[in-house]
């Protein structure tokens, strides 16, 4: 049981690694972690009619002007529903698997 368990947890710990690789984004000379934050903000602005050459803050706090805000929304909100629906396969695929062996397939 122990082994089961430290190849589980190993095995979750590298899918959720590739989940996080996933989510960085690069756009006009910036770094951008895609998170529920990034989301929010970039769809506040948008909502606030703020729409060309906006400034963001990258993860290594630069800033960032995007020139388009609707095209780049829009491009993170696909690569984050799109590694989120991997993640979820990959994490619903490891739930099941019983045997070792099975787990180091993924």
């Amino acid at each position: 049981i122990a082994n089961y368990r430290a190849t589980l947890s190993n095995q979750r710990r590298i899918i959720n690694e590739e989940f996080e690789q996933q989510l960085v984004h690069y756009h006009n000379g910036g770094t951008f972690k895609i998170d529920q934050l990034l989301l929010t903000y970039t769809k506040m602005m948008l909502d606030l009619e703020y729409t060309h050459d906006v400034p963001f803050l990258d993860v290594n706090n630069f800033p960032v002007i995007i020139p388009d805000v609707k095209d780049f929304f829009d491009t993170i909100l696909l690569k984050y529903v799109t590694s989120l629906n991997v993640y979820s396969v990959k994490f619903a695929d490891l739930r099941s698997k019983r045997k070792i062996g099975d787990m180091l397939e993924l």
